[in-house]
This record gives structure tokens, C-alpha cells and sequence, in this order.
């Protein structure tokens, strides 16, 4: 689900202004953006119990998910790092005091962007089948 589908959906999910207060200024719309998304991806998320820490360049965000048997899928984890695959580097879950957690790793606005993967789309030129049964 892309941000704009969630909006137009009218989910209404606030992340706590306490949470962008940690973020830098530059970043935060970002920031909330990925964390709306995130919400919209997993029902169980709570925004509210968000840390985020600052190491370097990059912002780590870790967000508690509830319930009695909370669930990530690699799909929602794809659709996270779809959203800005410039910006988030890393989508992960991790065990925290008996507890799961999402850790997205976003960097900062002043990070230079790096390509480290290659994808080849190959397109064939389609045939008529009289083209094929006797030749060109």
C-alpha cells in the first residue's frame, strides 16, 4: 500500500510529536512519512513507543509491535524500503525484551546516494507467427 493509496483511504494514523521532536529538522516529513506507511503495512505497529536514535548519518527508528502474536511479512518490509529506496537503507525486524521490533534505517538528507545493485530488463521485439514459421 503506497502512502497515497493509505491518505486516500482516509487512515488517519498520527505519529506522536514527541517522535519528530528527535528527528532533524530537515527530516522529519520524511520521517512521518515512512512511519505512516509503516502503520498502514502492520496494523499492530505502535507508533507512540517509537525510539529514535541518531548514529552518524543515519536516523534509526524502532517501533514495538503488539499484540499476542505480531507478525512482519517481507512484503510490508519491501513496501517500506520501496517508498524511498534512496533514503531508507535498511528494513529489518529484531527481538527486544521478549518483545519484536521494526528497524528502519534511514539516512540523512546529506548522504550521498549509492547504487550497489544492477537490474537488467530485457525486452524481445514480438514476432508474427508466419515470421517464425518461415523465416524472415
Amino acid at each position: 500500500m503506497s502512502l497515497n493509496s493509505m491518505l486516500q483511504k482516509q487512515l488517519h494514523n498520527a505519529v506522536p510529536e514527541e517522535v519528530l521532536r528527535q528527528c532533524p529538522e530537515a527530516d522529519r516529513t520524511l520521517v512521518e512519512n515512512i512511519l505512516r506507511l509503516a502503520q498502514a503495512e502492520l496494523v499492530v505497529l505502535n507508533l507512540a513507543s517509537t525510539i529514535v536514535l541518531i548514529e552518524g548519518r543515519k536516523i534509526i527508528l524502532k517501533c514495538t509491535l503488539t499484540g499476542p502474536t505480531p507478525t512482519l511479512s517481507l512484503s510490508s518490509m519491501r513496501s517500506l524500503q520501496a517508498y524511498s529506496p534512496a533514503r531508507v537503507l535498511e528494513v529489518k525486524a529484531m527481538g527486544h525484551d521478549g518483545s519484536l521490533l521494526l528497524v528502519i534505517e534511514i539516512s540523512d538528507g546529506t548522504c550521498r546516494v549509492s547504487v550497489s545493485e544492477l537490474e537488467i530488463v530485457r525486452i524481445c521485439k514480438k514476432r508474427s507467427m508466419m515470421d517464425r514459421m518461415f523465416g524472415d
